[in-house]
C-alpha cells in the first residue's frame, strides 16, 4: 500500500482578471496630462464637426464621426480610472486628502467652465446667420432690429457640448494635478506608458484622419482592436490566459456570424446588380 499522499489541487488564482481598462489606465501624472489634452482636443473637434459641414466627411446623420464619440468615451474613462474617480461627489472611499483634492478641482474647474461658456457664445455668434426684422407702416420703415437665427437643434447641441465640458473639467483638473500612482498600485505586465500612449494616440489620430479625409469609419475598428490588443498583452504579461476557452468559442461564433452577414450582403449586392443590368438590357 502506497503511503505517498496525492498532490494537493492547485489553488485557484485569486488575482482579479486584467482587462483592457486596466491596461490603458494612466497611472503617471505625465500620462494623465497627455490624455487630458487629448480629451480637450476631441471636444474641440466635436464642436468643429457640428458646425462645419465640410469638416467631417462621410459622417452619421448629425454630421459627427463615430470615432470621435468612441474616443471621447474611452479617454474620459481612462482619466476617471486614473484619478480613482475622486471627482465623484458622493464617493464612499474618499479620505481627507481626497476630499481636499476634489474640492480644489471643482474650484478650479468652475472658472474654466465659465471660459468654455463664453467661447460657446462666441462660437454661436460667428456660426449662426444674422437676420433683420423690419417694422413698416406703408412705405415708411419704423424700426429695424438685427438678431441671430438659431434653431432648436443648434441650441441643444451647444447645451450638450457645454455639459460635456462640465463633466470633464473636474476630472481633467484632478488628472493634471494628482501625483504619480504608488509603485504598489502599479500592476505588472503593462506596456511602458509612453509607448502605450503613443500606440493608442496614433491609432486614434489615424481613425480621425480616416473619418475626415478618406470618408471611412474603419478607424473605429482599428481603435477597438488596439484596445483589445493592449488588454491581451497585459493579461499575457501578468501570467493570465489571454482568453478563456468559453470566450474563445464565443469569439469564434461571432466571427462566423460576421462572415455570414458579410457574405449575405455581398450576395445581395451581386443579385441586385445583375437584376439592374438585365432590366437595362431589356
Amino acid at each position: 500500500m502506497s503511503t505517498i499522499a496525492p498532490p494537493a489541487p492547485a489553488a485557484p488564482d485569486a488575482r482579479p482578471r486584467v482587462t483592457w481598462r486596466d491596461a490603458v489606465t494612466p497611472l503617471s501624472r505625465a500620462s494623465r496630462r497627455r490624455w487630458t489634452v487629448c480629451h480637450a482636443l476631441l471636444l474641440m473637434l466635436l464642436a468643429a464637426s457640428a458646425i462645419d459641414d465640410t469638416f467631417a466627411a462621410e459622417r452619421q446623420a448629425d454630421g459627427i464621426p463615430t470615432i470621435l464619440f468612441a474616443g471621447l468615451l474611452v479617454v474620459f474613462g481612462m482619466l476617471r480610472r486614473g484619478t480613482r474617480r475622486i471627482a465623484a461627489l458622493d464617493h464612499p472611499d474618499l479620505d481627507e486628502r481626497d476630499v481636499v483634492a476634489r474640492n480644489s478641482a471643482y474650484r478650479v474647474a468652475f472658472p474654466l467652465l465659465v471660459l468654455v461658456m463664453i467661447a460657446a457664445l462666441v462660437l454661436l455668434a460667428t456660426s449662426v446667420p444674422d437676420i433683420a426684422r423690419t417694422t413698416r407702416v406703408g412705405q415708411d420703415v419704423l424700426s429695424t432690429r438685427h438678431g441671430w437665427y438659431v434653431e432648436l437643434p443648434a441650441l441643444i447641441d451647444i447645451g450638450l457640448w457645454i455639459g460635456l465640458w462640465a463633466i470633464f473639467l473636474p476630472t481633467g483638473v484632478l488628472a493634471w494635478h494628482e501625483p504619480d500612482a504608488l509603485e504598489a498600485d502599479v500592476d505588472g505586465g503593462r506596456l511602458p506608458e509612453p509607448l502605450r500612449d503613443a500606440l493608442l494616440g496614433l491609432v486614434l489620430a489615424g481613425g480621425m484622419a480616416a473619418s475626415l479625409i478618406a470618408s471611412s469609419d474603419a478607424g473605429v475598428y482599428a481603435f477597438v482592436a488596439a484596445l483589445a490588443l493592449l488588454g491581451a498583452l497585459a493579461r499575457r504579461a501578468s501570467g493570465q490566459p489571454v482568453m478563456s476557452r468559453a470566450r474563445k468559442w464565443r469569439v469564434a461564433a461571432g466571427i462566423v456570424l460576421i462572415a455570414v452577414v458579410i457574405a449575405v450582403v455581398i450576395a445581395a449586392g451581386v443579385v441586385a446588380g445583375s437584376d439592374g443590368g438585365s432590366s437595362i438590357t431589356r
